[in-house]
């Protein structure tokens, strides 16, 4: 399974590369099974019902902080869905990013 998570986490990282907004950033995972994403200026909470509405979903980063911080992280999950989903999921994000930026 190790080669079924590695090309997945790839999949994503090579997305996020190609369709996330200028600004952004991620982890690169070694393990696990997430990415953790910084697009500053975002509010990922308030963004979720959108990202849901483009069929994606995320967990925002404020779920992992007591205080509430972490409103511009978001962490994406990779180890369910094939190659193929994950960057179709990352491509509806970023454009959805994008738009946010660009207004």
């Amino acid at each position: 399974l190790v080669g079924v998570y590695r090309a997945r986490r790839d999949a994503c990282l090579e997305a996020l590369a190609n369709d996330f907004p200028e600004g952004a950033s991620w982890t690169q995972p070694a393990g696990g099974f997430y990415v953790w994403v910084t697009v500053p200026g975002m509010d990922t909470r308030a963004l979720l019902p959108e990202a849901v509405e483009r069929r994606v979903a995320y967990v925002p980063g404020t779920a992992f902080y007591p205080d509430d911080s972490g409103t511009d992280r978001l962490r994406l999950a990779f180890c369910y869905p094939p190659e193929d989903a994950i960057r179709e999921g990352v491509r509806r994000l970023g454009a959805l990013l994008r738009e946010r930026v660009a207004a």
